[in-house]
């Protein structure tokens, strides 16, 4: 019995398997392959049409101001009074008296001098009138000496009519006289030689007396330090009762006129602000692009650029510009907002050279780095263009495209040059 259901089993199960096949096989059901449509994608195009554009070149910054200089003192002198803008971040006006200097020394030289150009204005009268005495002698004597000529004369015709031989005598012929008035003519010319050196040295001491009178002076008004500029103090490092040296620096000082952004540009936006041929380095223009500067909490200023830096920074590869912000602290104009203070990071959006007839589409229709797919009698081709701007936005096609064609601006997947699409709509359409 075990024999013959080892034997039958095997057998019963193969029979059942060829008779379900044959079943199979016998009522199997046709089918009847229906025809697929090919894969169209739908869509958006947008019109080709020419018009002006005007990029915004972004970059950002610090600010800084125009210039900074260490205050010093051209004397020296103990401080006795400090203008309460003399402080940390105190805003001055020029001509402001920040700080002033104990002036008795200076004080004391000045009426020193004073002092001196009086003695030598004196001296100077005194030398005159010893000059003029001086002339008179020298004219008395001269006239002696005439007298005695014309006497001796006299007295040597009257030995010769007496007829008397040889020479008269000396007394006779008014020779010791004529000593006597020669003697008193060369003291009268050698006092006039005196006085007249004396007036020479007093009118030199009447200069040099100026000159120190000029100087204490001088250095009276060195002792009143005010501002040279309207400005700020950046940093302070004198007291009240401290002896200031000549030429030490007492405190740092930043002028508000203007604020300073330096912004960095990569040389191609740097071309595209037109600076090429209207900036050298270091010169500065008033009619470079506007910039608009943004503060972390929204607060806006608006400045311009005035140069460019004329290097090409060797790290970064890239232009640095330098826009102007007009009184940042709004003190002048009392502008709403806050002030753009020195050391505030802004980020800067500056107005570049209008491009004149181009095509602008929303960046999303860039293919790769310079190409677009433009739809002809419903089938989308690649196309070459050349672009000239593209922002996060936007893309600026220079050449590649004519008014009326359209672009499409929906990615397709799988790209097939030719391919048939499903226009949904147009970009501007409503």
């Amino acid at each position: 019995m075990r024999r013959a259901l080892q034997i039958l089993l095997p057998v019963l199960v193969l029979g059942t398997g060829v008779s379900g096949a044959v079943w199979l096989i016998l009522n199997k059901q046709k089918v009847t392959p229906s025809p697929q449509e090919r894969f169209r994608p739908r869509v958006q195009l947008a019109e080709v049409v020419l018009e002006d554009y005007q990029p915004v070149v972004r970059s950002q910054g610090t600010a800084r101001p125009r210039m900074e200089i260490g205050l010093s003192v051209e004397v020296s002198g103990r401080v006795v009074a400090m203008s309460p803008a003399l402080v940390e971040g105190g805003l001055f006006e020029e001509g402001e008296e920040l700080l002033r200097l104990d002036s008795n020394d200076y004080d004391l030289a000045l009426r020193q001098a004073l002092a001196r150009m009086v003695t030598a204005r004196a001296g100077i009268t005194n030398a005159l009138a010893q000059m003029s005495s001086a002339r008179a002698q020298m004219a008395q004597a001269e006239a002696r000496i005439s007298r005695e000529k014309a006497e001796a004369a006299a007295a040597l015709a009257e030995w010769k009519l007496l007829g008397k031989a040889g020479r008269p005598p000396a007394l006779l012929a008014r020779e010791p006289q004529l000593k006597e008035a020669r003697s008193a003519l060369d003291s009268a010319g050698a006092l006039l030689m005196a006085a007249s050196a004396k007036k020479v040295a007093d009118e030199a001491d009447l200069v040099a007396a100026g000159a120190a009178a000029d100087l204490a002076a001088t250095n009276v008004l060195r002792c009143v330090v005010r501002a040279p500029f309207d400005g700020r103090v950046a940093s302070r490092s004198v007291g009240l009762g401290q002896v200031a040296s000549t030429g030490a620096v007492l405190a740092r000082l930043q002028t508000v006129d203007v604020a300073e952004v330096r912004l960095a540009l990569p040389l191609a936006d740097f071309d595209f602000l037109g600076l090429r041929g209207a900036f050298r380095g270091g010169l500065t223009v008033t009619n470079g692009p506007t910039a608009t500067l943004h503060g972390a909490r929204g607060d806006e200023w608006h400045g311009r650029v005035t140069r460019s830096l004329g290097e090409v920074d060797v790290g970064t590869r890239m232009m640095s510009v330098v826009a102007r912000v007009e009184d940042p602290y709004r003190r002048k104009t009392k502008a709403e907002g806050a002030a753009l203070s020195f050391g505030r990071f802004v980020t800067a959006k500056i107005k570049g050279r209008e491009m004149r007839g181009v095509v602008v589409l929303p960046r999303l229709a860039l293919r790769g780095k310079a190409a677009l797919h433009v739809e002809q009698d419903g089938k989308l081709y690649a196309r070459k263009v050349q672009v000239a701007w593209t922002t996060r936005e936007v893309v600026v096609i220079e050449r590649g495209l004519k008014v009326g064609e359209r672009v499409c601006l929906t990615p397709v997947d799988a790209f097939v040059e030719g391919m048939v699409v499903i226009v949904t709509e147009e970009a501007g359409d409503e």
